[in-house]
């Protein structure tokens, strides 16, 4: 049986039927945050909070809706960025010098460029001193480069920024300890793609920064766990640099603060987490025959692609539903009727067939304009095997 992300004053709770038990080990901090909001509220354990605006990936690839995390994908951009006769990027040859020394030291600031791409002292020595709005200025720059409101040429400047980033020889943990603090924050937001780094008042350590540079720590601000986490060594972390089983998902490797929600499996075994999407985007929900009591039953289930354990998804939706399901607005109610829909969809045993029919015929209804509480009463009624009748109020009755 699969778990229900949930939030409880800022620590995760896993939800499951009676008939299994919950796992000793704690889920990473996350947010409680309503699910059509396009923005994430990163906290740590100091109670710290920063709304920070994210974009979806640009690729285009057709996964999660759920997965929040801005321009992540190094090889994406990667291919996108000119590269000389010799393979590197922007006709720079790559010998850990950069050179151009004296046109940093001629400048009143270093330009994004400057740091994406000269040799980490030269930077530090022009930054120190310097007014802090200047810096706050050149974050500021980057951030717009990563909102991508600017379309393919904002893209293709990321693209550019990251490559000179990622095809440097010279970036190692003993260069990043004499960057400049500013510095090392423009890095590592250019190689994450993330903006949560820019923030003025990120209560990271110049340590972790680096450690999450070099794929050693999470790059989710909220979570910020050692990597691998919990020692992991399965194929999952052991082969996907920065991946974090606590926070990301284990096809995708984004993360999200969606919570409360059918669009997040956790798995009962080895305690990674994948977006629904994800799961059946690659054919990990599928039809298949689980073992009963009275031997095997055809049914929907999931593969967990960390460790391989199977099991069920009905009666994982049904717990979703009732533990959480009270909370939910319109907004986040058509979206889980619709993920619901789309794992029973093709369903071939009956309780999975009458599941996704009945979750296609409340989206209907919710968009005929009836009441999410009624909705969702009448999806709980579904699992009790009871039948569903609604009055209606005597204050509205002509």
């Amino acid at each position: 049986m699969k778990r229900a992300r949930s939030n409880v004053q800022g620590e995760n709770v896993l939800s499951a039927s009676s008939s299994v038990s919950l796992p000793s080990s704690q889920r990473g901090a996350l947010v409680c945050l309503p699910t059509q909001e396009r923005s994430l509220s990163l906290a740590s354990s100091q109670g710290y909070q920063a709304s920070i605006n994210m974009r979806e990936r640009v690729n285009g690839s057709p996964e999660s809706d759920s997965s929040r995390e801005t321009w992540d994908d190094a090889d994406f951009h990667a291919q996108k960025a000119p590269r000389n006769a010799h393979g590197n990027p922007n006709n720079r040859e790559d010998n850990g010098n950069h050179g151009d020394m004296h046109r940093i030291r001629g400048s009143n600031y270093p330009t994004l460029q400057d740091i994406a791409c000269e040799p980490i002292e030269a930077i530090a020595e022009s930054m120190s001193g310097k007014p802090r709005e200047l810096s706050e200025d050149r974050k500021a720059e980057l951030r717009e480069i990563l909102n991508g409101n600017g379309g393919t040429e904002k893209r293709e400047e990321f693209a550019m920024l990251q490559n000179k980033v990622l095809s440097r020889k010279d970036l190692t943990p003993q260069s990043l300890t004499r960057a400049n603090r500013s510095q090392l924050e423009i890095l590592v937001a250019i190689k994450t793609g993330i903006q949560a780094f820019l923030h003025p008042d990120i209560p990271i350590t110049q340590g972790s920064l680096m450690e999450v540079f070099f794929y050693k720590r999470c790059r989710n601000v909220a979570c910020q766990n050692e990597l691998p986490g919990d020692g992991c060594a399965c194929e999952v972390c052991s082969t996907k640099n920065g991946f974090c089983n606590t926070c990301m998902c284990t096809i995708c490797s984004k993360f999200d603060f969606d919570v409360n929600t059918c669009r997040w499996i956790g798995c009962d075994v080895c305690s990674h987490w994948t977006h629904t999407d994800c799961a059946i985007r690659v054919g990990q929900i599928a039809m298949g025959s689980s073992r009963k009591r009275n031997g095997c039953s055809p049914e929907m289930l999931y593969t967990c692609i960390a460790c391989k354990h199977v099991s069920e998804l009905f009666g994982w939706v049904k717990d979703v539903f009732h533990t959480c399901a009270d909370e939910w607005e319109v907004e986040h109610l058509v979206k889980e009727f619709d993920t619901v829909r789309r794992i029973f969809h093709g369903s071939k045993d009956s309780k999975g067939k009458r599941l996704f029919s009945k979750a296609e015929e409340l989206l209907k209804k919710l968009k005929d304009g009836i009441d999410q509480s009624v909705a969702c009463k009448e999806m709980q009624c579904f699992f009790q095997g009871t039948l569903f009748s609604y009055r209606i109020p005597t204050s509205i009755v002509k």
